[in-house]
């Protein structure tokens, strides 16, 4: 009875060695599968990390510029604002007493003059923008006591005028308008209240004109040579009395003797009557245009031909008024063949 159950304790003890042994094995599979990470993928991830937090960077800076520079457009709109309400409120109907925003020669600055400080006077007040940041014109905007613009440009000063002001960086560009009549707008579209004029030229004709006769309206000796006043005998046309005697009694008039009439030696030639000539008469020129009028959306195009009635090849050239709005191509002077 003892001797089975010895060989059960003994398979029962080989059973458990097997199970073991599998177990062992299994574990020297399971390092490999949680190892971590291998070099090659940690420096992908490290890669794409970088890349992601440059750009992040680029795009937090850039962004960071946009505001700095919208900020200063709109600090420097509020001073024009502030400007124009001081001339309307104090009545500047003369050039001392107008509020004016003045960009200084570095174009990194501007000068507000206005009463800053509530005294009365006219102060001065200098503006710096931000590091980075200009002005693209150096000019000057003043208003009247109506609210309307004075622009300063140089040494040229014109009233109403509509002023685009623009502030840049290395990226962008930011815009401050003001219509005429004082209305203020960052970065819109603003269009004047007149419509730019084109304007067209023809060059001159007298090169190419038609000769045309000038009659001649000057006097021409007759043929004959005698004046009107000379008697053809000779004679002259009074008479004298032969007897020389004055008044008294009665006068005999004598019977005159004949005379021959005499031959005029040589006989004169008739003048030949001179020949006029011609002046250039300039032609008369017409300009054409088909359609006669033209209506453009904005950011539109549009063709006009024009033509004229000249008979010789003229040169037309045509201008804008104002080229920053309607710009009109070709801007050079052209050539048009002669009608037919």
């Amino acid at each position: 009875m003892g001797q089975p159950w010895s060989l059960d304790l003994d398979h029962n003890f080989f059973w458990t060695m097997k199970m073991r042994m599998k177990k062992s094995k299994a574990n020297k599979q399971s390092p490999r599968n949680r190892r971590g990470f291998s070099t090659i993928e940690m420096l992908i991830t490290a890669t794409v990390l970088t890349i992601v937090t440059g750009l992040g960077l680029i795009g937090i800076s850039r962004a960071k510029a946009s505001i700095r520079l919208s900020g200063s457009a709109r600090e420097y709109a509020s001073y024009v604002e502030k400007a124009r309400l001081y001339s309307i409120r104090r009545h500047a109907d003369e050039a001392a007493k107008r509020a004016s925003v003045a960009i200084n020669d570095n174009k990194t600055s501007y000068n507000v003059t206005m009463d800053l400080d509530g005294d009365g006077g006219m102060d001065t007040r200098t503006i710096d923008l931000p590091s980075g940041i200009s002005f693209e014109t150096v000019e000057t905007i003043a208003f009247d006591w109506r609210g309307r613009t004075w622009n300063t440009v140089g040494a040229l000063t014109s009233s109403n005028a509509q002023v685009s002001i623009k502030l840049k960086n290395s990226a962008d560009a930011v815009s401050i308008d003001v219509t005429g009549s004082g209305d203020i707008t960052i970065d819109s579209q603003v269009f004047d209240d007149s419509v730019p004029q084109v304007s067209l030229k023809v060059g001159d004709l007298t090169s190419g004109a038609t000769p045309v006769p000038t009659p001649d309206t000057t006097t021409t000796t007759s043929p004959s040579g005698t004046t009107g006043g000379t008697n053809p005998v000779g004679g002259t046309g009074s008479t004298t009395d032969p007897t020389g005697g004055t008044g008294g009694g009665t006068t005999t008039n004598p019977t005159p003797t004949p005379t021959p009439t005499p031959t005029p030696t040589p006989k004169p030639s008739p003048t030949p009557r001179a020949t006029p000539t011609p002046t250039p008469t300039p032609e008369v020129c017409t300009i054409t245009t088909s359609p006669s009028s033209l209506s453009l959306s904005l950011l539109g195009t549009g063709t006009i031909k024009v033509s004229h009635s000249s008979s010789s090849s003229v040169s037309i050239s045509a201008s804008s008024s104002k080229s920053s709005d309607l710009q009109v191509t070709p801007n050079s002077a052209q050539t048009v063949a002669a009608s037919p």
